[in-house]
This record gives structure tokens, sequence and C-alpha cells, in this order.
């Protein structure tokens, strides 16, 4: 999928009517109509102004597309898993120069996939003990009545 397919698939997703998206993004029926049909060309800027005025997390779906995964940039903005990712890819550098400091070009590259697979566990661990603590609450009854003594 190319850039103007994904533009195109993440506006047909947006919850926002044909209408309304003109008004958002400035385009013209026709332009719109166009771009739906994957006809006119979309530019890397015009694409993250569109898709983000279908208030969509534009930099992570492009991102997404960039690497080679536009299935994911197409799936994940169905969920908030998008939206994570931006503000992931928006904050980790700030992170990563608070945390290594001085020992940033200590870095090796081979650490990246171990390093995204950890942190892919731990928010995995995260999800599963606050979805745990969701059942336990929904599973606690308490006593209706209190025996007085």
């Amino acid at each position: 999928m190319d850039l103007k397919g994904l533009v195109a698939a993440l506006l047909q997703q947006s919850r926002f009517s044909q209408r309304e998206l003109c008004d958002r993004t400035g385009l013209s029926k026709d332009q719109l109509s166009r771009t739906f049909s994957r006809k006119r060309p979309v530019e890397l800027r015009e694409a993250l102004t569109l898709v983000d005025a279908a208030d969509m997390p534009a930099r992570a779906a492009i991102t997404l597309a960039l690497f080679e995964r536009p299935d994911l940039a197409v799936e994940w903005s169905r969920s908030g898993m998008s939206e994570f990712l931006e503000t992931l890819i928006r904050e980790l550098p700030e992170a990563m120069l608070a945390e290594l400091g001085d020992g940033i070009d200590r870095v090796n590259p081979r650490w990246g996939k171990l390093a995204a697979r950890f942190v892919a566990q731990r928010i995995a661990h995260h999800v599963q003990e606050i979805i745990d603590r969701e059942e336990e609450i929904a599973e606690f009854k308490p006593n209706a009545s209190r025996a007085m003594g």
C-alpha cells in the first residue's frame, strides 16, 4: 500500500462524513473523492495534515507505513494502539537522553530488536495486570449485611 492508499484507507475509517472531512481538510468534494479512490497524489506533509484532520494519529500511521506495515497502520487506527505508538515515538528520544545521558553513544544497534521485545512484554504484563484487577473488582461482592454483635 502506498501513501495515497494509506491516506484513503484511514480517511474512509474516520468517524467523519465526507462533507465534514471536506470542511476539516479544506479539500473540495472532488479532491476528497479522488483521494478516496487513490487517483489523487498525496505528499507526505499533506498526508499528515489530512489524517490529523480526520482525528487519527497521523504520525504513527505513517511511521508504520514507512516500516512496511500499512496493514497495522489501518488496523491500529481502530484502537488506542496507534495513539499509544505515536506517544511512545514522540516521548522516546527524551526518555533515552534522560536515562542514558553520556552513555547514549554506547548503545549497540543490535539491541533494538531485543529492546522492542522487552518493551512489548512489559506492556503485555501491565495490560494483563489491569485485566486481572478489573476481573477481581467485578467478582467482588461486599457483604450485604453486617452481623451486629
